[in-house]
């Protein structure tokens, strides 16, 4: 089994795109939820994220949680279903062996019931923060209590229980990471400010570098031009100020090296230009 990484589209939201980027269009656009699809030669298959999930439209059915679904109007066509796209490509449930969780917002995590036999890779911080907040409060923060299966605990590995390693000037301003298998191939960098414990990953696939970001940021005119979204987004951080930061490194690693390959979970211009790539 040879390295490889996947991108797949497991669904998209609409919302206007003056949110994630101040001063541009209130006209609603699609905001695809970008899963990585990992190919590690002795770990087996790796999911970063799941992205959405039918039980997203269940679980934002009842007020006041069907708010979720108004302010971020979800698309999952069944062909976009990640199980779905999984089977078309050979690959069957009990294959995913891993799933990264950069964050717990329901758009990330919809799909964890459906591997009923992986492990999951998580922060422990996020994790508290998630459990932590229910109800309205976690409504607010994004998150979706039912959406976690009931036996997490029994198959988590928390990310700062890991080999904590220094990072070599490549990947400047980030300067320190978790390895997740102590083999140098996934590399968990705390990306702070968009969610409590938000994490990136880092997978080298042969000779390519790739950054799977999460949300921090939406998308890639964050980094490469230094955007900002609308005010109103700091509603659902963790620390606004934290997460500004955090985009600006990411642009300063941008800018430094341009092999490397970032990847917000939610820009369309990412996944296109990929999929041309490949």
């Amino acid at each position: 089994m040879t390295k490889e990484l996947s991108l797949l589209k497991v669904g998209y939201c609409r919302h206007p795109e003056a949110m994630v980027t101040k001063g541009y269009s209130w006209k609603s656009i699609n905001f695809p939820a970008i899963v990585g699809l990992i190919k590690h030669p002795t770990q087996g298959y790796i999911l970063f994220d799941t992205g959405y999930a039918k039980r997203f439209i269940t679980e934002t059915d009842q007020f006041p949680q069907r708010f979720y679904r108004m302010v971020t109007p979800m698309h999952l066509c069944d062909k976009e279903q990640l199980l779905f796209q999984l089977n078309h490509m050979g690959v069957a449930v009990e294959d995913i062996k891993h799933i990264f969780i950069s964050h717990f917002h329901a758009d990330h995590i919809a799909g964890l019931l459906d591997f009923p036999s992986a492990r999951y890779i998580c922060s422990r911080e996020g994790l508290s923060s998630f459990q932590q907040r229910t109800g309205v409060r976690g409504l607010i923060k994004g998150y979706l209590t039912n959406l976690l299966p009931k036996d997490f605990s029994n198959r988590v590995l928390f990310i700062e229980d890991m080999k904590k390693n220094k990072l070599d000037n490549s990947l400047f301003p980030f300067t320190t990471a978790y390895d997740l298998f102590n083999d140098g191939a996934c590399l968990a960098i705390n990306l702070p400010g968009h969610a409590y414990g938000h994490f990136g990953l880092v997978y080298y696939d042969n000779s390519r570098v790739n950054f799977l970001i999460g949300d921090a940021c939406w998308t890639e005119d964050a980094y490469k031009k230094g955007f900002r979204p609308n005010p109103l987004t700091q509603l659902i951080m963790s620390d606004s100020a934290t997460y500004f930061n955090t985009i600006d490194k990411l642009g300063r690693l941008y800018g430094d090296n341009k092999e490397i390959v970032i990847i917000p979970s939610h820009c369309q211009n990412t996944y296109d230009r990929w999929r041309n790539e490949n």
